[in-house]
């Protein structure tokens, strides 16, 4: 081989050997910043995971059982209504006129009823006539058929009577009854809220036509509903009265205890999951419709176990912190909580888990770790 083609291979040898000795010691002298947390003794908690929502108890679809125009509204977006409280009212003139005109029939009718009392006074007059003379012809003074006659009219006049009465009264009461109608629905025509509660849309404003029973806002109501949501192979052994640590999103690591009032009875036909209602320990002003987050729903505790903090477990294994290296290494776990789960095999007391970077490390990496706060990882 020529001397200049060898010098040359000799010369990217050197080169090539000096960069993995470069990069072996850039390797060694760097190291991966990581957080730690120690393996501690404590009490497990076996517990079921949730996924928890904030909703409004109900709501509620305002509407009017009667049609017509908006001429008033007291519906503001976003404001409080009282239960009772008047919200919107329809125009009622067509009614009130309506109502006007049955008013004067019914006055009418019942002075036409008053002067019936004049046929009753002939009626009655009538009656004693016959009776006069039954007494005749009881004593042979008064002649049979003419008797017969009189017995005859007076029965005549006395149904005739009594159908006109009849008639009179029905009329009468039909018209008293068209006007209650027209007054009920005037008193629709006035919407009232119905419960206490938010309103969130409105749909009819001032000046618009609306028909009966059509949509004119939603009111949410200022209750609070808390409900869990729990796949269908963890509700084994669920009941009332047990507790629980929720976790909101909206407010990171922080629990709050909780316990469960009420199961609503079979599970979704989609999702197969079953539904809890939860009582949250919070502040009120915390607690807000829209927010999700987590729950642990506490089915036992067992005490003097190994825990870790959650986050440092990614499948079955965690990285310990070992001599200034991150070692992989496959662990049994037990009971999971929110925030810390149980350790049953793999770790010992005292060892340092990797909390903080874990998914960024290669086992056997060189590290630099720095200690958690243990008040924040085992709340």
């Amino acid at each position: 081989m020529p001397d200049p083609i060898k010098k040359r291979l000799t010369t990217g040898l050197i080169a090539i050997v000096a960069t993995i000795a470069l990069i072996s010691g850039f390797q060694n002298y760097t190291r991966t910043n990581v957080t730690v947390s120690p393996v501690v003794r404590g009490t497990a908690i076996d517990a079921v995971p949730a996924i928890i929502s904030v909703d409004h108890a109900s709501i509620i679809t305002l509407s009017g059982e009667e049609g017509g125009r908006v001429i008033e509204s007291h519906l503001i977006l976003g404001g409080a209504v009282e239960r009772g409280a008047l919200l919107v009212q329809l125009d009622t003139t067509d009614l009130q006129l309506e109502a006007e005109a049955l008013q004067s029939r019914i006055e009418h009718r019942t002075r036409r009823f008053e002067l019936r009392m004049q046929e009753e006074i002939n009626l009655v007059r009538f009656r004693e006539e016959l009776d006069n003379n039954e007494r005749l012809f009881a004593a042979g003074n008064y002649p049979e058929l003419e008797i017969k006659r009189r017995r005859r009219e007076f029965q005549a006049m006395k149904e005739n009577q009594l159908r006109t009465q009849l008639d009179e009264t029905q009329q009468l009461e039909d018209l008293k009854n068209q006007l209650k109608r027209i007054e009920l629905r005037i008193q629709r025509s006035s919407i009232h809220a119905p419960a206490s509660g938010i309103v969130n849309r409105i749909f009819a404003f001032p000046g618009e036509l609306v028909a009966a029973r059509t949509r004119i806002a939603s009111i949410y109501s200022e209750s609070l509903l808390i409900s869990a949501k729990i796949n269908e192979e963890d509700f084994a052994g669920i009941k009332v009265g047990q507790d629980a640590t929720v976790r909101l999103l909206a407010y990171g690591s922080k629990l709050f205890p909780a316990t469960i009032t009420r199961l609503i009875p079979g599970a979704d036909t989609d999702s197969q999951q079953y539904t809890v209602i939860l009582k949250i320990e919070i502040r009120p002003h915390l607690l807000l419709p829209g927010l999700s987050g987590e729950a642990s729903i506490i089915r036992n505790r067992k005490s003097n176990t190994l825990l870790i903090p959650r986050q440092a477990l990614f499948g079955d294994s965690v990285f310990v912190a070992l001599d200034q290296q991150a070692q992989l290494r496959k662990v049994l776990v037990g009971a999971r909580g929110l925030n810390q789960v149980e350790i049953l095999e793999g770790l010992e007391e005292g060892e340092a888990v990797i909390i903080d970077g874990a998914a960024k490390l290669r086992d056997g990496e060189r590290i630099y770790s720095t200690q958690a706060n243990e008040e924040l990882q085992y709340e």
